[in-house]
């Protein structure tokens, strides 16, 4: 094998694969990336954990095709602090790779490419379009609230549906809080995979890999299923992800009807901002702030015996009946800081029952709803 092309392309390439390659494993090989160059002057770079693979493509100029793999951060380390704009790659008799690159000379120990995974392809995969900026949201919404939580795993990923016809929803808890975002899919056409219909559980490393290696500004993704994955394709690039064995929760069992008339409405820079600042004051092991909605008011408060107290009023849109419950600020804030306009909706019911939390500037056709369980005052 014998290839040369761009430093920038084969740097931007192999940096989608640093997230799954694991360093840690017991399987050297996994440490590797396996790279093909093909007669047709193609490189496909591919890297695997066995829970989520990556295969990424690109042009080059292949003076003899062959296969090699090599420790993918070892190549990204030096690939990425290379000065020359074109890079050469030459795979050597005995399993090693020589790199090339102005006046760079680089030899990296290779293993067997037989050695790796067997690569899974996505030919027979039926894909559906969905905008790239809904499906990060989507992922924004929701990965926070997945639970780390190993002895619960069906909850260590979150759930991607059928929510209607021609729409997806994704959903994640922790047991705390819960996250919910159902959109809109222009399927061209396409029926939308039948095992949505149950939904499958994406785990957190997945959507993770996802939202840090999709070029946000691609105006689509595309999804599909095949066997126990899921499968993403951006650009040129195919992800699959195994989905989590397991049910869901019946999170529609958790979620009150919703009361207009029990909203309060405050801004949502200035809430982030004071609960902030409250929670100074707040307990190191329980994080626990209170909030009060009064008449026109909204209360924050926090106290520790170590510390001292704090509270502070901030204006709110509510008349109705005075009501308060404690909870962990960084969940409120999770939620805070991931949704998006000027104001944000409380509905708080008493110390003991879900307090919802909506998002009020969703983009078109988006719904997007939060809970978070209050804490013992």
């Amino acid at each position: 094998m014998k290839i040369t092309l761009d430093t920038s392309t084969l740097s931007r390439e192999l940096f989608k694969l640093q997230g799954v390659v694991n360093s840690k494993g017991t399987m050297p090989i996994l440490q590797n990336a396996l790279i093909e160059a093909s007669d047709s002057g193609e490189l496909t770079l591919h890297a695997t954990d066995l829970d989520v693979s990556v295969t990424t493509t690109s042009e080059c100029e292949v003076s003899q095709p062959g296969r090699i793999t090599v420790r993918a951060r070892d190549l990204y380390d030096v690939v990425k602090n290379l000065k020359g704009e074109r890079v050469t790659l030459e795979k050597e008799d005995n399993q090693w790779m020589r790199l090339t690159s102005d006046t760079v000379r680089v030899r990296f120990v290779g293993m067997n490419p037989d050695e790796f995974p067997q690569v899974q392809r996505a030919d027979e995969v039926q894909f559906v379009p969905l905008p790239t900026d809904r499906f990060m949201r989507m992922i924004d919404r929701t990965i926070f609230s997945i639970s780390t939580d190993e002895g619960r795993p069906n909850l260590t990923g979150a759930l991607f549906k059928k929510a209607g016809a021609d729409r997806i929803s994704m959903v994640s808890t922790d047991g705390h809080r819960l996250s919910m975002i159902s959109a809109p899919v222009d399927a061209e056409g396409k029926q939308l995979p039948s095992e949505l219909e149950d939904g499958v559980i994406i785990p957190r490393k997945g959507l993770a890999e996802l939202r840090r290696t999709v070029d946000l500004t691609a105006p689509e993704i595309s999804f599909g299923l095949r066997g126990n994955n899921v499968v993403v394709r951006h650009e040129n690039t195919t992800m699959f992800v195994r989905v989590i064995d397991g049910n869901f929760p019946n999170f529609d069992q958790v979620i009150p009807e919703s009361k207009k008339e029990r909203m309060a409405y405050v801004d949502r820079a200035t809430l982030i901002d004071r609960i902030k600042f409250v929670s100074l004051f707040s307990n190191t092991k329980t994080h626990n702030v209170r909030i009060e909605l009064e008449e026109a008011t909204c209360t924050i408060s926090a106290q520790d015996p170590d510390k001292g107290e704090c509270e502070e009023k901030v204006q709110a849109a509510y008349d109705s009946e005075t009501v308060q419950a404690g909870y962990n600020y960084r969940y409120v804030l999770d939620v805070l800081n991931v949704i998006g306009g000027e104001q944000v909706a409380l509905e708080l019911v008493d110390t003991l029952s879900p307090t919802l939390i909506h998002e009020l500037d969703s983009e078109e056709g988006e719904r997007s709803l939060f809970i978070v369980m209050p804490m013992r005052i």
